[in-house]
Formats: C-alpha cells, structure tokens, sequence
C-alpha cells in the first residue's frame, strides 16, 4: 500500500456532494478538486470544505489537478463522456449510478478502463447499509436454504422529480426505472451474487408525470415548463440463470399511502424468507427474516447497529481504501453494465410486447 493518500476530486455538486463528504471521511483519501457549471455553488461548496482547486471544465481538472480518483456526478446521458475523459487521463473513476444510458456506453467506458489500467466503479450505496449487508450475510450463510425467488420494489405515492432533468429521456435515459429501479435491481442481483438474468418481460407506463400529478414543487394539472417523456411506473418479470426468478415493481407516483417512498427487497427460499424494507429512508425496523423451528413458523426481527459510515460515504471510504490497497473494488463497472442491460431489455420488451432474452445470457 502507498504511503500517499488518493488525491480525490468530484464532478458535479448536486448528488457529488455525498461523494465529497465520503471522500473528507476517508483516511485513504483527500479531497483536492471540485468541479461545477454553476460557479455559485462550486465556490459555495469549496470555501465549505477548504478545498483550493476549482474546476468549470472537468478536461482542465484533468490536466491540472493530479487526481487518482474523481467522481461523477453529472447528468446520466455525460456519464460516459466524463468517465472515458477520466480514464484517458490516468484517473479511477466512479460514477453514479446509471453507469450509462445504454449498453454500448457502458462498454466504452469498460474498454476505456481496461485500455488505461484503471479501475472504473459504480456508485451503488445502498449495498451499503448495515441492514443491506446483514441481510447478504444471512444469504452467504445458507440459512434460506435454496433461494427461488426474489421481489424487488421501490414505490413512492408523491415523489416525481419536479426538477432538473429527470423527466428528460434525452438526458437521462428514463424515468422511474432508471432513477430508482436500477437500484432495487442491483440489490436482488448483489444478495445472490450476481446469477445471470436470461429473459426478462416488462411493461413501463406514463400516467401521471405529463400532467404534473404527484410530482414535487407542482400542483395537478398545472402546464409543465419542460418535457415529460419518461416512464413514472413500471414492472418486470425476470428468469435468473441459477434457476430462480426475480420481480421488479418501481413507481414514481401511484395511490397508496400518502408520502410514502420505500423499496423493499424480499428473497424467499426453502428454509427462509429474508426482507429489507426501508420507508422514508429510516433505520428503525427494516428487516424481517420468517424460518420454522421444530414445525412451528417463527419471525425473526434483527436490530443491526448502524454506527459508522453508511450509503454514499461508506462506499466511498471502501473503494478508496481498495484503490489505495490495490485490491479489487466491491462495486464494478462489469456489474454497472449488468444494470444498465436489464433496463435496456426492459425498455425494449415494453416496447415489443413480449418477452425478450438478454445477450450474453
């Protein structure tokens, strides 16, 4: 291990500012270049933290700033343009989550990474809760005993982004299942480690984002002063290579409890069942492990300490503390592209109608 801390910088100060914040927590890192269009908030943000380096143009942080490390936290449809730019340049990346908009993004920045000797990582930080990680313990272990299915879900009742770009596809790829669903998707995924999604049948809708229903910062029926041509709901239904299958349900807005935002992942098997169930982003009561004992159903409810790092800071600290230990980091770029290849079939299976399998699967 090197002596020398990462010299770290982040792009894009809307959700790189949690990067920013892992990166000040890391004993493995420093904070050294910040980078942001908006000049109000970058200096905002760097007389904050005491950082000196400050970036309009991520090509002249590049140049100027050393980094070993930067974080991307721009638009989803510049994700790949950054990282490629980053890794061109000598510098890890880690890019929030979609890694891209399509799969043939995603793979450049792969080849790009491989091409540099870089390590390109994907920022998927609810894998890093102590809940999350309690219950891939209790998975590893075999307490479920064979796992058949798993049901993943995000549902908010009001919750449409009534800002930004998130209503735009051409910025952003899609709607719910893109800001929301590629999360719930990668946690299934992760708990089992990772089988192969082989088909998948999805059906996306947009009900109601177009007429500013259920979505913050405005009221029903007003006119939007911007497009909304992405999906606010949708659901899929996926066979796994090792034999199980996976359910998705993801909604920006519907009828259900008011202000209610939660994702929900349950993985059954033959001796277990096994649920995360976080509303509202809490820590109180979020998992439920129901097994038999002696013939008679018992329910297990866990209380895991959530002290330390969590979410966006803990990743930061873990991949930092591997790219300076120069081991392999826990959230790859191969597994961002297995996210950003399920929703694409998604997407094109809602579009044809019927189910479609996945290449490579």
């Amino acid at each position: 291990m090197s002596e020398r801390k990462l010299r770290a910088g982040v792009i894009g100060l809307g959700v790189g500012r949690a990067h920013a914040k892992g990166y000040i927590a890391s004993p493995d890192a420093e904070l050294v270049a910040l980078c942001d269009a908006n000049t109000e908030r970058l200096n905002q943000y760097a007389a904050e933290w005491n950082i000196d380096g400050r970036y309009s143009d991520y090509h002249t942080m590049f140049r100027e700033a050393q980094l070993d490390v930067v974080s991307i936290g721009l638009p989803n449809a510049l994700h790949a343009e950054a990282s490629i730019a980053a890794l061109e340049a000598g510098v890890h990346v880690i890019c929030e989550k979609p890694m891209a908009t399509t799969s043939a993004e995603a793979r450049a920045m792969l080849a790009a990474a491989r091409q540099h000797n870089r390590q390109l990582m994907v920022c998927y930080n609810y894998r890093y809760r102590s809940d999350s990680q309690w219950m891939r313990r209790v998975i590893q272990s075999g307490r479920l005993g064979q796992v058949h299915h798993v049901a993943v879900s995000w549902r908010r009742e009001t919750g449409i982004p009534g800002w930004g770009l998130f209503g735009s596809k051409a910025a952003s790829g899609g709607g719910a299942l893109i800001d929301l669903g590629v999360h719930v998707i990668d946690l299934g995924l992760w708990l089992l480690e990772f089988p192969r999604v082989q088909t998948i049948s999805g059906h996306v809708r947009s009900l109601f984002g177009p007429y500013s229903r259920k979505t913050w910062g405005k009221s029903p029926s007003s006119v939007r002063d911007d497009a909304f041509d992405v999906d606010d709901g949708g659901v899929a239904f996926m066979r796994l290579s090792n034999g199980a299958t996976m359910s998705l349900q993801v909604t920006w807005a519907e009828h259900s409890q008011p202000h209610e935002d939660a994702f929900r992942v349950e993985v059954q098997g033959t001796d277990g069942t096994a649920i995360l169930h976080v509303r509202n982003y809490k820590n109180e009561d979020t998992l439920r492990f129901y097994t038999e004992i002696e013939g008679a159903p018992v329910t297990v409810i866990p209380s895991v300490n959530f002290d330390g790092h969590q979410g966006h800071a803990a990743l930061i600290v873990d991949l930092a503390a591997s790219l300076r230990a120069g081991t392999p980091p826990a959230a790859t770029g191969e597994q961002g592209l297995i996210g950003v290849e399920i929703l694409e079939a998604l997407y094109q299976s809602a579009a044809a109608g019927h189910e479609v399998r996945i290449d490579g699967a």
